[in-house]
């Protein structure tokens, strides 16, 4: 699994931006207009998920104009660095000093790397394990194989 903060998804937006429109953004500015999600305000704190798919999560700023920049987008964003992963991402903002409040971002990038294999399909793998004498992953492939013929 893989841990992104803020800035670390602020760079990737900027750099996915930057290939899909064939503009540099200026800035990426975090917005708090949340008129649509104030039923997710608590303890003046607002977090935001995969669920608020359509939420307006910052401007991007170019030379001549601002344009919004989506939840959904970000999300596509870090799938396009990220191929075949699955994404959990959060934008949180802290509204106790006022409106002007705290945002952070984090995501948690994980890819299925332990594919589902057929008991068959792993007694091959035990063999060529014992072919290379890997006593660890001999050892790994025995746990897998007890685990599914149990």
């Amino acid at each position: 699994m893989i841990r992104l903060d803020t800035k670390d998804i602020v760079n990737i937006t900027k750099k996915q931006i930057a290939a899909i429109f064939k503009m540099e953004p200026v800035e990426l500015r975090f917005v708090n207009d949340f008129q649509g999600e104030q039923y997710l305000l608590t303890n003046d704190k607002l977090h935001l998920s995969n669920k608020q798919y359509w939420a307006k999560v910052m401007d991007c700023v170019f030379d001549n104009h601002v344009r919004p920049v989506l939840m959904c987008e970000v999300l596509y964003f870090l799938r396009n660095e990220f191929l075949e992963s699955d994404i959990k991402l959060c934008f949180s903002y802290d509204f106790a000093e006022g409106a002007n409040g705290a945002a952070t971002a984090t995501a948690e990038v994980s890819f299925n790397d332990s594919p589902d294999l057929a008991p068959e399909e792993i007694e091959e793998l035990i063999d060529f394990a014992l072919a290379l004498q890997d006593k660890q992953w001999f050892e790994e492939l025995t746990s897998k194989y007890k685990q599914l013929t149990a």
